[in-house]
């Protein structure tokens, strides 16, 4: 009886073993996909693709998982982003035809050639079906509006964004009004989002 009471113990062992070695190499990846619609500084209502994947959580960690990936599409225009979770899309605009992008950096290495009262953004262009970073200086950060999705993790998987998001369904939830959201401008500067947070 207590060869077998010792074999049980064994067995129960091993199979926590197994459970906590799966989620320390990463075992799952939790996807959120949708389309959301977006608004422009003109006014204009489009929509657009994203996705968002993230390892998931799961035991002995009740929390989910760190960010690995984002994509954005725009198919009218042909327009393709894939990025790290160090920058964060946080603004699409077109001012002339021409779409921009506002990344929001949460890593100081992309702060570092930038100036300290710099937003801790990255702004980008298309040009030539590809995407070319630009001075701040250039980007009408007085116009552009905060209008793109960032509350696409639910509390589990099945809460996760997914089908479409509409405007006035996100705009609460991101901290912007449906009727009058902020300019990218406002945004960084009431939040102090600038460079120098990073300490240079």
């Amino acid at each position: 009886m207590k060869h077998n009471a010792l074999r049980i113990l064994g067995r129960l062992m091993f199979a926590f073993g197994v459970l906590i070695s799966m989620n320390a190499c990463g075992a799952g990846i939790d996807e959120a996909v949708w389309t959301e619609q977006v608004k422009l500084h003109d006014g204009r209502m489009i929509e657009v693709w994203r996705r968002a994947t993230a390892y998931a959580g799961g035991f002995p960690n009740s929390e989910r998982g760190r960010d690995i990936e984002f994509e954005f599409k725009y198919e009218p225009m042909a327009v393709y982003w894939k990025g790290s979770p160090s920058v964060d899309p946080v603004a699409f605009e077109i001012f002339d035809g021409v779409p921009y992008l506002v990344l929001y950096i949460g890593d100081s290495r992309y702060c570092k050639s930038k100036n300290p009262t710099d937003y801790s953004a990255q702004f980008l262009r298309w040009e030539g079906g590809q995407w070319r970073e630009i001075q701040q200086s250039e980007f009408a950060v007085d116009r552009a509006i905060m209008n793109l999705y960032r509350s696409y993790w639910g509390h589990g998987p099945k809460d996760d964004a997914k089908g479409l998001i509409t405007w006035s369904e996100k705009a609460g939830p991101d901290g912007f009004y449906a009727d009058k959201p902020d300019t990218v401008q406002r945004w960084f500067e009431r939040g102090k989002r600038f460079c120098n947070q990073f300490g240079h």
